[in-house]
């Protein structure tokens, strides 16, 4: 009799510095896992979160032909564990990209997963995505370090991704006015059904330090960085006095790792004008406010529920298209959250 069989994806390429292609990836077959010892935990995989972070903590730190792991949602199947029950559904941030995993006790002793609450009854999705590790990094890197208030002006780049979006939604909550950058008609018409007082389509201005002059008449006051590189060198000469920059990730330049002589790698410029206008930069790794996930995900779910907060997904369906969702978002086909 044939053994049973499921769908796994693995990471060829290591190479950070290639842009990412078909070719870091590989579809296999591999037989059904089972969960045979005290403890352990068969879960079937729900949804994967693709994020461009991938790229850099993930791609990178695989060896060539190691199965491809990030944050998704899983549900018991099967379980050696008290402490998980059948159809229980948990968060995890490093899922292997296959249909079903054992997760054995002492992974789960030593790094726990998070249980979802589904008391809302949001469709279960939405905990990958704004109600996720997606939202929660809007939430508290703009909340933390941008410090809003109302009237200022916030600026967030790749404003239509799924980080972008939560920032710029949760900044017309505190009463700010916001202006996103995105490229293409489709991204600019979300944007403005989420009520973005102004939209640069970057794609289609010839000058953007111009466009973003004319979208901010007053200066900036917060800027949100998704995307790094030349966007950021046009806005630092726009921000107000004790402007803040947050700076949360930079995937214009993840392609170009390893390539310092790239253009996108040359700036940013114009770190003067941060010492004259007492601004302030600062990265962060969400992580660190991980005792504050669950205050935030209440924060956005009742947002959501009150019609505050709207979503919007690109969903890929079945493990053998993580690839396709992944040169989605590289590409930046992308609007809102991408999803497998």
């Amino acid at each position: 009799m044939t053994e049973k069989q499921i769908k796994q994806i693995i990471v060829k390429e290591s190479d950070i510095s290639k842009p990412v292609s078909e070719d870091f990836f590989e579809l296999k077959s591999i037989p059904f896992p089972k969960a045979n010892s005290e403890g352990d935990v068969l879960f079937k995989v729900l949804w994967l979160s693709i994020d461009p972070y991938l790229k850099i903590s993930r791609f990178g730190t695989n060896k060539p032909g190691e199965v491809g792991k990030g944050g998704g949602l899983v549900e018991v199947a099967e379980s050696n564990n008290a402490d998980y029950k059948e159809k229980e559904i948990y968060f995890y941030h490093s899922v292997p990209w296959q249909e079903y995993t054992v997760f054995s006790k002492e992974l789960l002793t030593a790094s726990p997963l998070r249980k979802i609450d589904l008391s809302s009854g949001i469709p279960v999705h939405h905990f990958a995505g704004f109600a996720g590790i997606t939202g929660i990094t809007a939430y508290l890197g703009l909340l933390k370090i941008g410090d809003p208030k109302e009237g200022e002006t916030v600026l967030v780049s790749g404003a239509s991704g799924a980080t972008g979006s939560v920032v710029g939604q949760i900044a017309k909550i505190k009463g700010c006015r916001v202006v996103g950058i995105c490229g293409g008609e489709q991204k600019v018409k979300w944007l403005k059904e989420l009520d973005f007082d102004e939209v640069i389509d970057y794609k289609s201005v010839n000058n953007l330090s111009e466009a973003l002059a004319k979208a901010c008449p007053n200066g900036i006051d917060i800027y949100f960085d998704n995307v790094g590189g030349p966007t950021s060198d046009a806005v630092v000469p726009l921000l107000n006095n004790f402007g803040r920059i947050v700076v949360c990730g930079q995937i214009s330049l993840y392609n170009y790792i390893g390539d310092p002589k790239a253009p996108a790698m040359q700036g940013p410029r114009h770190w003067m004008q941060l010492i004259y206008k007492n601004a302030r930069i600062e990265g962060f790794g969400v992580a660190r406010w991980r005792s504050e996930f669950p205050s935030a995900i209440k924060v956005l779910v009742q947002w959501f529920l009150e019609g505050k907060l709207k979503s919007k997904e690109c969903v890929e369906e079945g493990i053998q298209n993580i690839p396709k969702a992944i040169l989605n978002l590289f590409n930046g086909g992308n609007i809102g959250k991408q999803l497998v």
